[in-house]
């Protein structure tokens, strides 16, 4: 084939995927770039390169590096939003299928890419500047709108999300959420002592968790014992609780707590009465039985209190649940009809005032919602129920209730690489955990 049979594939690939990437999308106006497409191969009435327009050597070769430049921060910009994004485990609550320190793969492809929402953003920067400052603009905003995907999201899929609480921070605070804060001291005091700032829902934090119940199942965790529509959910082999372990005396050697990877850090040790805190997937367990200095190990399971927990979801005096005795709770699903109570309505509240966006008013005992008495809603969006397999050790769906279907960003699908927190990277590699699958 000549060169101008090499044109013309050249013309066609290019055409045919860029056609079929802005069909995908939806911006239609788009096709136009066909037109450069087709002078570029075919006919070359436009010089591209610069070089005909009579421009100083040294402004061009600028102009060419700049071009070069936009060109490498826009294919980043579409694979990171349209096909796959990298994250960093930076807790573990995910522990032991995902540890703290994993950087992995995020399939923006498997439940189908979110557009940006807020696109007028500094590049490689979530949500601040290193300042602290926002990374983002919201004088421009685009409507909600996802591409279609190949697959729905399905339990036991370990999902990446924005926070759903993330929509307000304290900047003097940031790792802390702002609605823990205001349930310990009051908004009055949050709002009067520190400054406030709220993010839009693709600039809130990224969050991943196992989701464990979908849109319309029941939901129960008794004893910590999870049934999910009155079926009883095995727990996972690497799946870590917290236990007591009493000893002989003195305490776990540092050389044991190594075989069996556990982290100094995350133990408690009480010497009064040898009792360790320690959170053990199953195998560990069985290990530590082993051990002559090891007395008893019992696991732990957080009780129900005669008074309510304030920190477990839905944060009311009405109902009494804990991390292990949760429920029994209906994930709510698009299209179904609830009735609104001042019973149920802590449960809903936050899904139709903030997620569903609803001006949602209590009057003289009176529910009201867009000014009209209200006594049932229809859901609009499909909510999911997560989890953290470091059951003990995660602030999950337990804490803050359900994730939206507009908050989900992707599926983590494989471990790219692993670096031992606090540590420097050849040092702290782990490479039995490269390309790790995620299960």
């Amino acid at each position: 084939m000549d060169k101008v049979g090499w044109r013309y594939v050249g013309f066609f690939l290019t055409g045919l995927i860029w056609s079929m990437l802005v069909i995908w999308i939806g911006l239609f106006f788009l096709l136009a770039l066909n037109l450069v497409f087709f002078d570029i191969f075919l006919t070359r009435r436009v010089d591209w390169t610069l070089r005909s327009y009579g421009l100083p050597r040294h402004l061009q070769s600028a102009i060419e590096w700049i071009s070069v430049l936009i060109l490498a921060l826009v294919c980043s910009f579409t694979i990171k939003v349209l096909f796959v994004e990298t994250y960093k485990i930076p807790t573990p609550s995910m522990e032991e299928t995902l540890l703290a320190g994993d950087y992995i793969f995020v399939s923006k492809l498997t439940y189908g890419p979110r557009l940006p929402e807020t696109p007028l953003a500094i590049p490689f920067y979530h949500n601040k500047l290193p300042s602290g400052k926002k990374s983002y603009s919201e004088k421009f905003k685009m409507p909600h709108k996802r591409l279609k995907g190949f697959s729905r999201v399905k339990r036991e899929d370990i999902i990446v999300f924005n926070f759903p609480e993330g929509d307000t921070m304290v900047v003097q605070y940031p790792g802390q959420n702002y609605y823990s804060l205001v349930r310990q001291y009051g908004r009055e005091y949050i709002m009067s002592e520190f400054e406030i700032i709220t993010h839009p829902v693709d600039k809130r934090e990224n969050y991943i968790k196992r989701c464990i119940a979908l849109p319309g199942d029941t939901l129960q965790i008794a004893e910590g014992t999870i049934r999910v529509n009155e079926k009883r959910r095995p727990e996972l082999a690497l799946q870590k609780f917290k236990y007591y372990v009493s000893t002989r005396g003195d305490p776990l050697s540092d050389a044991l707590l190594d075989s069996l990877k556990i982290l100094k850090s995350s133990v408690t040790y009480n010497p009064i009465n040898s009792l360790h805190v320690l959170y053990l997937a199953q195998e560990n367990v069985e290990s530590l039985r082993a051990f002559p200095q090891v007395r008893s190990i019992s696991r732990y399971t957080e009780p129900t209190l005669s008074f309510q927990n304030k920190e477990i979801f839905p944060h009311s005096d009405f109902y009494r649940w804990t991390g292990d005795n949760f429920g029994p709770i209906r994930i709510p699903s698009r299209g179904d009809t609830i009735q609104i109570n001042h019973l149920n309505l802590p449960i809903y509240q936050r899904i139709i005032d903030i997620y569903e966006q609803n001006d949602l008013t209590i009057i003289d005992g009176d529910i009201y919602i867009n000014g009209e008495a209200a006594s049932s809603y229809v859901i609009q969006m499909d909510y999911y129920f997560v989890m953290g397999d470091n059951h003990h050790n995660s602030a999950d769906s337990r804490y803050w209730g359900f994730v939206p279907e507009d908050h989900l960003l992707g599926k983590a699908v494989v471990v790219l690489f692993s670096i031992e927190p606090d540590t420097p990277f050849i040092g702290g590699l782990r490479k039995e955990r490269i390309f790790r699958r995620i299960k």
